[in-house]
Order: structure tokens, then C-alpha cells, then sequence
């Protein structure tokens, strides 16, 4: 939901390689855009709308694909998708929101409005907001067509409060929509409103941002795209399992067109909804910890990425139909928005390549070679990543895979400079590195292709 968690690998994704940072024309600039969308989107199929601006100015605005493949509805690029955890953002704001208006601080404890939460009082709400509160996501098998029916904040905390804590809060970082769902809760406490209520009155009204709501599953919304997914061995569209809104609430309930994400993170960075320094403390990551990605940095319902050497702020969604993701670079002005209704699709990395090329840098297409039998058995093996987690490499049939500890088997490709992306292109690449003698002692790990490269040394 935002909801599935991890990389999700998309369709092959190719853009022209620049190898320079210079700026190009804008109508260079769009037909890069356009491509990328045509080759990452079938025209019969579940499909994508992406949107590209600098300041105010939309370089790139394009839709391909179906909003309603039974009946033959085509995509078009003012349509409203479900945003899963881009929802997160929004709920973050309305907290700092609050704590400017001195109704809350994001210091409290959880236990000064949620006292029935074992542990709350260990619990700051900064710690909800950047994911280290340690509040479980894992619950017991849900009832029998739970994920059907409509569900009030009070039931989902009760929910909450019967897990155990994964860790003390503080000690680590672990990504909880949970945590976000007791953040709703906060709100509906303090202001007296359902969550999404106080969120349109504190920032959504005052922006004038009418099509970023409530994904009411009951409620006519225009322009409602339907969603599917692919997730099956044969990779066959079929309608998405339906799930109310009210379910992910908090940390995954709205709905959204592109154009208003990108007017919403224009105003939230330029001090239009909150103030410039709430925002410099939504995209400061919090300090580093286990669990926390170097390359994946977290603020206050922010991850702070890095693309092509600029700092991207934003959030990925994922929910049942739908995956999306929204980017902003603030040195640079540019705003990106991917929002898909397969929830196979990798908005992440289709993000990363607009706003490469809205740089002037795009990312290469690796040109896979084929790679000798002694290259696979040399590069075959075990790589630490951490103390809990191994990277295996292995062959079969003359192919080369990636598993990461228990999860699927990924295959690779290797191009003429050793590099292994994963198929497909999904940006993300291992570096071999070899000793004075030729043997493979460690992958360096560029996750979406850029540094600082993440060391995983062979394990013996």
C-alpha cells in the first residue's frame, strides 16, 4: 500500500544518453519524456500518467495506457489515481501544521493523546513521523473480507495496540504505515475532525487544491481511473483486489491528479501550507540507524533521494491497482509525478529517469553482453549487505541471478564494463570488485544508479 514494500521491477524503461549536464531545449527535453513513457507503457494495458515542470512551467504532460481496459477508456492526463503513501506527506504537514499553531509539538509522547497504546509514552510523535517508533505493521491474518469493508480510526488503533513493538523506539529504522495510521489518529484528537477533514481545512482549502482527497470508495469522483495488476506468474492483467480506503487511512488514503501534486509540493516546499522551516524538518533526514538506507534517506514524511548529484524529495505509493510516486528537487525547481494504475509498475524508477532528463543527465541503457562461463563462476557466491541480510549470486542454465536473503530469485545482465543491472533495467547496478589477482572480493551496490555505492563484501 505503499502498502507492498520493496523494489518493484517495472517494463524495460530507455531513455537517450546526454553525456553532459548542459540544459536543452524544452521541446528535446519533452520528446525524451515521451519516449520513455511509450517504451514503459503498452497503449492496450493498465498504463501511467507522468508529469514534469520547472517552477510553475509544465515541460512534459503525458498519458498512455487505459483508465478502463473493459470498456475501452483511455488514459488521459487530468484523471484522478489513488496515491497510496504519498498520503504520508500530506499527513506529516498537517502535524507541523498543528505544532505551528501550537496545538501539539512533534516532541510529545503518542501516550499524551493515545494513552490506551501500550509503550505510548516511549513514543515521540517526531518518531511516528520518520518511521524509528518501532510500531508493527506484521498483524495476525485479517478477518475474512476485512480489507473490504470500512473501518473507523478507534477499530484500526485497538488493531494496533494488540501487536508488540518490533524495537524500543529510537533504536532503529523500519518503515510502519501503522505508525502513520495512530499519526491520523493524533489529528482526529486534536482537531475534533476525521483526519482528512482537518487536512483539507489546514492545506488543501487554503491552496485551493480541490482534486487531492479523500478516496471515499463510495463517493462519484470524476475521472476515477480503474486499477489492475500484473502480480501473477504469467504477469496477466486482471482486475486488483478491491480494498476501502479507510483501511490504509493515514498513511495511504488519497486520491490525486498529477497536476495537483505537483501544485501541492510547489506550495508545501515554498512555504504556501507550512512554514519554509516545518519543510526544512520534513526533508532533514533523521539520524542514521540499522535499517535505514544510505541511498533512501527519511525526514518527516519525506524521503530524501539523490538523482544524477541533486537532492529529490518525495514519496513512493503502492496500494492494491495503483503505484505512484512524486519527487521534487528543490535547488532545481523541478517536479515530477508518476502515477500508474498496475500496481507492478515501478513509479520509482520511472521518477528517477524523468528527472535525470529534466536535468540534462539521463541514465544510460545498459547494452547486455553475454557474459563466459568462467565470469559467472567467478562472480557466484555470497555478499554480506548486513548482519541480517546476504545478497546470493548464482547461475543457472548459463544465466546469472540475484536473491536477497529469502526473497525471489532476480535475473541479471552484465555490459561490457562488468557492471550487473537487474532485468529488467530497473537503474540499479553491482559493481564487482576484484583483488590483485582477478578474484571477486566484494559488490559495491548503486541502488538507482547513483553513488555513494553501498560495500558488500564476499563472504568466505
Amino acid at each position: 500500500m505503499g502498502f507492498r514494500s520493496g523494489l518493484i521491477l517495472c517494463a524495460w524503461l530507455a531513455s537517450t544518453a546526454v553525456a553532459s549536464a548542459a540544459p536543452q531545449p524544452e521541446a528535446a527535453v519533452a520528446g525524451q519524456l515521451q519516449t520513455v513513457l511509450e517504451r514503459s507503457v503498452a497503449a492496450d494495458g493498465p498504463g501511467a500518467v507522468v508529469l514534469v515542470a520547472k517552477g510553475d512551467k509544465v515541460l512534459f504532460r503525458g498519458a498512455r495506457g487505459q483508465a478502463q481496459i473493459e470498456l475501452g477508456v483511455p488514459l488521459a492526463a487530468d484523471q484522478v489515481f489513488r496515491i497510496a503513501s504519498i498520503t504520508k506527506i500530506f499527513t506529516a504537514a498537517t502535524v507541523l501544521k498543528l505544532a505551528e499553531q501550537g496545538r501539539l509539538s512533534i516532541d510529545d509522547t503518542l501516550g499524551k493523546y493515545l494513552p490506551d497504546v501500550p509503550g505510548a509514552d516511549r513514543i515521540a510523535l517526531r518518531q511516528l513521523l520518520n518511521h524509528t517508533a518501532g510500531v508493527s505493521d506484521t498483524a495476525k491474518p485479517a478477518q475474512p473480507g476485512f480489507l473490504r469493508r470500512d473501518v473507523d480510526t478507534a477499530t484500526q488503533v485497538a488493531e494496533i495496540a494488540k501487536r508488540p513493538p518490533d524495537f524500543e523506539p529510537g533504536t532503529r529504522w523500519s518503515y510502519s504505515n501503522a505508525g502513520y495510521i495512530l499519526l491520523g489518529a493524533v489529528i482526529e484528537k486534536v482537531t475534533g475532525q476525521r483526519w482528512h477533514e482537518a487536512m483539507r481545512t489546514l492545506l488543501l482549502e487554503p491552496a485551493g487544491l480541490t482534486a487531492i482527497r479523500y478516496g471515499d470508495n463510495a463517493a462519484l469522483i470524476p475521472g476515477r481511473v480503474a486499477g489492475y495488476t500484473t502480480d501473477n506468474p504469467a504477469h496477466r492483467v486482471e482486475n486488483a483486489p478491491f480494498i476501502s480506503s479507510s483501511v490504509p487511512a493515514a498513511a495511504g488514503g488519497l486520491v490525486a491528479t498529477a497536476d495537483e501534486l505537483m501544485r501541492w509540493m510547489r506550495a508545501l516546499a515554498n512555504g504556501r501550507v507550512i512554514s519554509p522551516r516545518s519543510f526544512r524538518a520534513m526533508a532533514t533526514p533523521a539520524p542514521a540507524l540499522p535499517g535505514m538506507s544510505p541511498t533512501r534517506r527519511y525526514g518527516l514524511g519525506l524521503y530524501v533521494w539523490r538523482v544524477r548529484g541533486s537532492d529529490m524529495v518525495g514519496h513512493t505509493g503502492q496500494i492494491n491497482g495503483f503505484a505512484s510516486a512524486v519527487g521534487y528537487l528543490p535547488k532545481e525547481d523541478i517536479t515530477v509525478v508518476v502515477l500508474a494504475n498496475d500496481d507492478e509498475f515501478d513509479a520509482r524508477t520511472m521518477a528517477r529517469r524523468l528527472a535525470a532528463i529534466a536535468l540534462g543527465q539521463p541514465y544510460a541503457d545498459p547494452v547486455p553482453v553475454t557474459p563466459t562461463a568462467e565470469n559467472l563462476a567467478a562472480l557466484a557466491g555470497n555478499y554480506r549487505i548486513d548482519a541480517q541480510t546476504v545478497e546470493t549470486l548464482s547461475v543457472k542454465d548459463g544465466r546469472l541471478f540475484a536473491q536477497r536473503s529469502h526473497h525471489n530469485l532476480v535475473p541479471l545482465q552484465m555490459t561490457a564494463d562488468g557492471r550487473l543491472y537487474f532485468v529488467p533495467d530497473e537503474l540499479s547496478y553491482f559493481a564487482p570488485v576484484r583483488d590483485a589477482a582477478g578474484k571477486v572480493v566484494r559488490l559495491d551496490y548503486f541502488e538507482g544508479g547513483d553513488a555513494p555505492a553501498q560495500p558488500m563484501p564476499r563472504m568466505e
